[in-house]
Order: structure tokens, then sequence, then C-alpha cells
């Protein structure tokens, strides 16, 4: 009798491993879109939105589809005003990186608003969509620097400062800035600006004297940036797809991937929502170098 159940006990435990190891499998195949032992190619799609601040997750994300065998190719769909100069560098690096790297194609496509640091990320791509009114361009760098002394005489407050060296509280807004401060931020600017404008004329071939009618600051429409030669062609998210598709070698009507979005914490939430109403209350530091449309 024991060996009657001894037995049925290992079928039973066979069945359940069975099911246990179909479960896992269906799980580790299951895509976003909820279809199970779909292997065909798809196109990756990784926006880049909002004021650029960070680059961590987004590089991550953008490597880990570049390692996906079923990603045939990636579009990034870029609606942003720019942001800090470092992250702006990394994330054009991380897309230059995949398009010399890699056999996967990678295309952007503008939306509203790519300038700046936008359009600095977009120029690592093999293609740049934009859109007849998209607000593109903007090549420059802008440091802002507020001036509390004013408002702080007529109440009465003053801001005694003990520093090392002249140039350790430079920018600070307590004071006016003095003329050797003014050298030396602009020196930082021009710097900056400069591995800007080297960059837009080695990606599209735009020699100096045309750089510095292009690379003065102002916003170009996508219409305008064409004529440019700052974007490749104009067309829509759906116009770049395709032509992503057809680049990539699999059918115009392939499915679109997007990244999983992760589990935000009560704490992520707070903070988003507080830097939403204060932007840049969680900086340490007041002075921030940015490639960023100043509006």
């Amino acid at each position: 009798m024991d060996n009657k159940y001894k037995k049925k006990n290992r079928i039973y435990g066979v069945i359940v491993i069975a099911v246990l190891a179909v479960l896992l499998f269906m799980i580790s195949t299951k895509e976003g879109e909820g279809k199970w032992f779909d292997n065909s190619k798809r196109i990756a799609v990784l926006p880049l939105e909002g004021e650029i601040n960070t680059s961590r997750k987004w590089v991550s994300s953008l490597q880990k589809f570049a390692e996906n065998d079923r990603i045939a190719g990636i579009l990034i769909p870029i609606n942003s005003p720019g942001g800090q100069v470092a992250p702006s560098q990394e994330l054009y690096h991380a897309i230059k990186t995949v398009r010399d790297n890699s056999d996967k194609p990678i295309f952007v496509s503008m939306a509203s608003v790519a300038a700046s640091g936008g359009y600095y990320a977009a120029l690592g791509a093999d293609s740049i969509f934009a859109n007849d009114g998209t607000l593109t361009g903007s090549i420059g760098v802008i440091m802002q620097f507020p001036i509390y002394s004013d408002l702080m005489e007529k109440v009465g407050v003053g801001m005694r400062t003990v520093k090392s060296q002249q140039f350790k509280d430079a920018g600070s807004p307590f004071r006016e800035m003095n003329e050797q401060e003014q050298a030396y931020f602009q020196g930082i600017i021009d710097d900056v600006y400069e591995q800007f404008t080297e960059v837009v004329s080695q990606e599209r071939g735009i020699d100096e004297i045309n750089m510095q009618s292009l690379g003065n600051g102002r916003v170009f429409t996508g219409r305008q940036a064409f004529k440019a030669n700052l974007v490749d062609a104009l067309g829509t998210f759906e116009d770049a797809r395709k032509a992503l598709c057809i680049r990539a070698g699999i059918p115009q009507n392939s499915q679109l991937q997007y990244p999983l979005e992760p589990r935000r914490s009560w704490w992520t939430i707070l903070k988003d929502d507080v830097s939403s109403a204060l932007p840049g209350w969680e900086s340490s530091s007041s002075i921030k170098l940015q490639y960023r449309i100043p509006y």
C-alpha cells in the first residue's frame, strides 16, 4: 500500500514540476504586449522626454534593447528642451555607441521640441526625423545666476563670506559678479559651447562658416532645420517608424516594444511631484551648466 501511495506521489510531483516549468517558460518569454512564443523581430521604442537632468536609467534601457536579439531597430521619440550638459553628452555617446557597434539601426523622431541638449542627444542616431513644426536647434550653452543682494538690502539682511581663494564663491547670489568672475564663467561657457559645435559639425557635415550662423543659440522649425541639414528628413513618428522597419529589413507592421514601467516607491512619487512644482528643489547647487532652450 505504501509503495502504491509513493508511486502516486511521484507521479503528482512530476506533473506539478512539469506545470511549473511550463509556466516559468511562458513567463520568461512573455512580452509587454502579452503574447507568448512570439519570436518575431520588432522595433524598440525608447522615449526621451522632459528636461535632461540624468541619463543612467535611460542609457541602461538603451543598452538592454541593443543586446536583445529580438530587437531589429531602435526608435527614439524626443520631446525635450534640453538640460544639463554632462547627461546630454552621455545620451549622445550612448546612442552613437549603438549606431557604431551594433547591427541595429537607430532613428530619432522629434516631437514638439528637441532643442539644445535634446538635439545634442539626437546627433548620435543613424537618421533624424522632425515634424515641420518641431522646435529644434538652440545650439548653445547657458548658465544663470540669481541675484538677491538688492532684496536683502531692502529687508536688512546681509551675508558674510569667508573663503579660501577668490573664485570659491563665484556666482554667489548674494552679491554682484565682478569682471574676473564674469571672464571665468565665460571661459567655461566657451569651452562647452565649442564641444557642442564640434559634434554638430562632425555629425552633420557643417563647415565652420555655416556653423557660426546656425550655432548662435536660435531655435529652428523642423522645416528650417531640414533646409539647414540639421535633420535628415521631415516626417511624423509613423514615417520614422516605417523608414526604420525598411532599414531593419522587417515588415512595416512589425510590433513595437516599449521599456517596462519601473515600480515607483512612495518616495519617488513624492519627489517627482515636488520637483514638478518646485524645479531644482532637490539640487545641492544653484549653478547649472546647461544645453537648454532658455524658455
